[in-house]
């Protein structure tokens, strides 16, 4: 499987793969090979991502959404 690093320092990894042959299994080998504090920083980096996309800049206001109930009682 061929990899190599982005400009960013991202690590960048490639392989083939054929319909209709587990296509997923690339996706279970890449994520299983990290400890989960990789994972978290890695879905940060795409959280990031497609904020740039939207033309978000200020990441620094940006937050979890949240929703906020109430529950009043009789």
């Amino acid at each position: 499987m061929p990899e190599g690093r982005r400009p960013d320092g991202r690590l960048v990894r490639a392989r083939l793969v054929r319909m209709g042959v587990d296509e997923a299994s690339c996706d279970r080998e890449f994520w299983a090979r990290m400890t989960p504090e990789q994972r978290v920083d890695c879905l940060w980096d795409m959280v990031l991502d497609a904020m740039e996309a939207k033309g978000i800049k200020d990441f620094g206001e940006q937050g979890l959404q949240r929703s906020v109930g109430c529950i009043l009682r009789p």
